[in-house]
């Protein structure tokens, strides 16, 4: 890990990561940092080939500081933006889009969203009908396969993202800036470049087994 220190100033917000018991931990992140992630995010989207394409984003705004990278990352990726919450309240709006526009990719799918799907009685292969990229946390994935479809692994390993580039596969996060590994089957996380603050194999939420550098995570059935 770098020793490198990180200019604090000013400071971009206060994000969030859920550490291994489940506990909401707050996230002091840099200007510095989010500018330098933006530029991360734009690269791994580009890497994923959705320029030209339609993105949905769903997420939390807990989550801001891992997901407004990519959020930012996908208009400079070239591709069209769209965002939603991750709950069961915003499943109607997240069908509408779905129905009224095609989606090259949709990354978080969660497993509240599944659940207001199966509360408005929609089937999810006829929602991500024609979706290229399904980006799904683990508790969304094993519904998902269920359902016919083809996911790809998406978690928040802490502070870090991982998405997957096929389904199966390990999702990766943005390589040089974060480091996983696997505690018995608790991913942990280690920061690679300079963060206001630091994390030090850290035990997270996801439970799973590192492969060739990414996160295969255990999903719920």
């Amino acid at each position: 890990m770098s020793s490198t220190k990180v200019d604090v100033e000013p400071l971009w917000a206060i994000g969030t990561w859920v550490d291994d018991r489940g506990v909401r931990r707050p996230w002091p992140v840099s200007s510095a940092e989010i500018n330098r992630d933006i530029g991360s995010a734009t690269a791994v989207l580009q890497s994923l080939g959705v320029a030209g394409g339609r993105v949905l984003w769903c997420s939390m705004l807990s989550q801001a500081a891992q997901c407004w990278p990519y959020v930012c990352g996908t208009v400079f990726a070239g591709a069209r933006l769209s965002c939603a919450d991750a709950t069961s309240g915003e499943a109607l709006r997240v069908a509408m889009f779905l129905r009224l526009m095609d989606y090259d990719a949709v990354f978080g799918v969660t497993g509240a969203l599944l659940d207001g799907f199966a509360r408005d009685g929609r089937d999810p292969a006829d929602v991500f009908e024609g979706v290229r990229l399904l980006g799904a946390h683990p508790d969304a994935y094993g519904r998902l396969r269920a359902a016919g479809l083809a996911p790809v692994h998406f978690a928040f390993c802490g502070p870090a993202v991982v998405i997957g580039r096929e389904p199966g596969g390990p999702a990766y996060p943005v390589a040089g800036e974060w480091e996983l590994t696997a505690r018995g089957d608790r991913i942990c996380v280690t920061s690679r470049e300079p963060r206001t603050q630091p994390f030090v194999e850290t035990p997270t939420a996801v439970r799973g087994a590192v492969v060739d550098g990414g996160v295969v995570p255990i999903v719920e059935e």
